[in-house]
């Protein structure tokens, strides 16, 4: 790892950067002689598999949108709403 002063890669900030991208190393930055940042080059990550439905392997089964049985009680009327001890105070005081 090279060391370099802010002041000179201030200055050479393109060479230094040229020099980072062909060699791939990291470059230190130091202020008075005590290291402050580092400069190193981009790692390269695999982005995120997005738009699954573009796949090869993706597929909808025939009876996708029919209707499944044993979801009526979802369906059904509202049960009656039990309600909280402290909400219950509240009704009883008004």
């Amino acid at each position: 790892m090279n060391k370099i002063g802010l002041y000179e890669a201030k200055t050479k900030l393109s060479a230094l950067v040229a020099e980072i991208e062909a060699s791939g190393e990291k470059v230190l930055l130091t202020r008075h002689g005590k290291v402050v940042a580092e400069l190193s080059p981009v790692s390269v990550m695999n982005a995120p598999t997005r738009g699954a439905l573009k796949s090869a392997n993706f597929s909808i089964s025939e009876n996708f949108d029919t209707t499944e049985v044993g979801f009526e009680d979802f369906f059904a009327e509202k049960a009656e709403v039990s309600l909280v001890a402290e909400e219950q105070e509240c009704y009883d005081n008004k």
